[in-house]
């Protein structure tokens, strides 16, 4: 069994003689995470196409994942495996986009991937390490089009505008979420050039963007993807057209796409849901059905002024000094009015045990692991 890093050792043929494959989307949408500013792309029009290694060569691993979860989970490993790969170095790239603002809750990234016979991938990127775009997350719970959606239908038209003959649309986390609500939301003539649509783990929608979410058209084009312990993929979710990856790791830990599980070329495949994130899901999903959008909206905007309490822009910072921001969480909390800070508390109160519980668990999976290298460091050889 190997992840997306092996498979990119594996697999050398090219588009040409394979056709993109759900593996391949996850690896272009973990490639939109990547910080190509820095870089080539940094310096060009956005048009302007540029082979894939010369737009990451020259920039340090750190300025590339820009301090979000790739830094952490296995991103040195598969840009090391990506920069060796024949299949994917070939490709060309352009039309970078990266937008944020705090003030209006934004947080966008696209990029697109040219492929061989005129085609072309769009890859929207997750969420990113800003509080701003966390915000943007919890608010698709209560808005009918975030800003970061119809930025992504437009982003979609640009590019169907190029002239494109088949178009893949994809994504991970909120970028899964963007590329279906692009995909829904586009024009009769984009949607009818759109050959798949790629949602790696990305929530579900509050409010249908379209009637086209219901028709066979839209379901055929649509590959839905969520790891076994999958809690953001299933936020918003009704609909039962997905299939469930092994990914490794507890909970949060399997969202990263650099954990799924892959054999012979395709993912590896579960029969369900695991029960502690069906718990956790199921808690948040009924929390939202509990309250109307308004009071959503009060309930969300009261969480993330007690996070801005901490002074922080990313959470990178946050990290800085975690102690102190948390101290002030604490004493922003305090200050909230009662009846909202007991709606808050109590639906932490229901997946707080279960988080702890699957906490516990992993420390128990990692704890032999490290008593043996322990082991290993004080004995003789």
């Amino acid at each position: 069994m190997t992840d997306i890093a092996d498979y990119l050792d594996e697999q050398r043929a090219s588009f040409t003689e394979t056709p993109l494959s759900d593996v391949d989307s996850l690896v272009l949408s973990t490639i939109a995470y990547f910080n190509f500013e820095a870089g080539t792309l940094g310096r060009t029009v956005p048009s302007e196409r540029v082979a894939l290694p010369k737009a990451i060569c020259g920039i340090s691993h750190h300025d590339l994942f820009g301090g979000i979860w790739l830094e952490r989970m296995g991103g040195d490993r598969f840009l090391e495996a990506l920069l060796a790969s024949p299949r994917f170095m070939d490709l060309e790239i352009g039309y970078y986009a990266n937008e944020s603002s705090s003030h209006f809750e934004k947080q966008f990234a696209a990029v697109t991937f040219f492929l061989p016979d005129n085609a072309a991938y769009v890859a929207y990127r997750g969420t990113d390490n800003s509080l701003a775009g966390w915000k943007e997350d919890f608010n698709l719970t209560y808005m009918e089009a975030l800003p970061s959606q119809t930025r992504a239908r437009a982003y979609l038209e640009d590019i169907a505008g190029t002239g494109a003959s088949r178009l893949y649309v994809g994504g991970h986390s909120k970028g899964g979420n963007l590329a279906e609500f692009a995909a829904l939301t586009c024009r009769d003539q984009t949607f009818a050039n759109i050959e798949r649509i790629f949602n790696h783990d990305g929530p579900g929608f509050a409010f249908a963007p379209s009637d086209r979410i219901s028709t066979p058209e839209y379901d055929a084009k649509l590959s839905k993807t969520v790891p076994g312990s999958s809690i953001f993929g299933m936020l918003m979710e009704t609909r039962d057209n997905y299939r469930i990856i092994r990914s490794e790791g507890v909970l949060f830990v399997q969202h990263a796409s650099t954990r799924w599980a892959i054999e012979d070329g395709d993912f590896v495949t579960l029969d369900s849901i695991g029960p502690e994130a069906a718990i956790i899901t199921g808690t948040l999903n009924s929390w939202a059905d509990l309250y109307e959008p308004v009071e959503r909206e009060l309930l969300i905007d009261a969480a993330y002024k007690v996070f801005l309490a901490a002074n922080a822009d990313t959470w990178g910072e946050f990290a800085q000094n975690p102690t102190g921001k948390a101290l002030a969480i604490v004493e922003a909390t305090t200050q909230l009015p009662a009846n909202l800070r007991a709606r808050i508390l109590a639906m932490l109160r229901d997946i707080a045990p279960t988080m702890a519980a699957q906490a516990a668990q992993q420390a128990r999976s990692i704890a032999p692991t490290i008593a043996s290298q322990a082991l290993k460091k004080v004995r003789p050889n």
